[in-house]
Parts: C-alpha cells; structure tokens; sequence
C-alpha cells in the first residue's frame, strides 16, 4: 500500500461515474486517493504551464481510468514525462479498485530509455534487509524477462543508494574466443 496518501485519480465525466460516487467509495474502501479530478475540470483548470507544473508536483502518484489514458499526455504537457510521472491505470468499472491501487503503488517502474542506463528503485529505507533483497533478486529477473534480448541485452545491474557509489552486483563474463589467446 501506498506510505504517503499523496495520490490523485481522473475519471471520465461521462463515465456514469460521478465526483461523489467515487470519493464515497475511496472513502468506504480506505484508498489512499487524496484528490479525485475529473477530466473537464482537467481540461480548464489545468490548462496553464504553471497550473500543470504545480499539479505534477503536488502528487507522489497519478491514476488514471483506462478508457481517459489516451487523452492525458496531450492535456498534461511534456512536465509530467519529464519529471517521470507515469500514470497508473486503473479499470474503473472493476469493482475491486483498493486491489489495483495496492498492486500498482506495490510494484517498480521502468522506464526503458534509448540510452544504456536505466533506473527502477526497489526499496525504501524502512523496510528490512529480506524485503529489499526479495525485492532486489524479483527486479533483477523482472526486467531480465522485459529487456530486449533478455540476459544478452543487459550489461550490468548495480544497487545505489541516494548517495552512495554504484556497487556492481551483476557483470557478465566477457566472452573469449580461441583465435583470441
């Protein structure tokens, strides 16, 4: 579950679900949504560079019905890439929505770029040496199933805390040939 309730949620106007149904039920199922903002509102508040900005830093966390995803990026300006914020899509009509939001503020986000280097965080600070681990090896073979061409596409994966060095804990053997002796 989310540590910081600083999380907020788009929903379709027309969706046959309203402002007030969805804030009864986040509050009936104890979701940690703190702020519930439908797409017209979207569409005119947000509307300015600085009103965007303000928003994108104001929440740890976005989710997002998955029928308005496609619509978002164009409303919500290159900020919120920039600044990784990636939306989190949620199935509305789903009746479990506590179970999804649990499930994604559980998981790591990668972000495959077209350099060599990408990051997932896979731990915070309070947790214990065995999560961290767990969560470690489950990442490591997590993205190995992901990264184009699987263990031959990866280089190497290193942990780093916020400031320390990059301690190496995969490298591959580099491959010898015989005509090379």
């Amino acid at each position: 579950m989310c540590t910081n309730p600083s999380t907020s949620c788009w929903c379709r106007p027309k969706s046959g679900l309203n402002k007030d149904a969805a804030k009864k039920k986040i509050q009936n199922d104890n979701i940690p949504i703190s702020k519930i903002i439908k797409i017209s509102k979207l569409k005119t508040d947000y509307r300015p560079f600085k009103a965007k900005r303000k928003l994108c830093d104001s929440y740890d966390m976005f989710f997002a019905d998955k029928r308005v995803v496609p619509l978002l990026p164009k409303m919500l300006g290159k900020q919120f890439f920039k600044k990784k914020k990636i939306l989190m899509t949620l199935d509305l009509k789903h009746q479990n929505w506590k179970e999804q939001i649990d499930k994604a503020c559980g998981s790591a986000l990668l972000f495959l770029r077209t350099g060599t280097c990408s990051v997932v965080k896979v731990g915070r600070v309070s947790m214990s040496r065995e999560e961290i681990s767990k969560n470690v090896m489950t990442a490591i073979n997590g993205i190995a199933e992901i990264v184009p061409r699987k263990w031959g596409g990866i280089r190497s994966f290193h942990l780093k805390l916020l400031d320390s060095l990059a301690l190496p804990v995969y490298l591959p053997l580099p491959i010898v040939f015989p005509h090379q002796m």
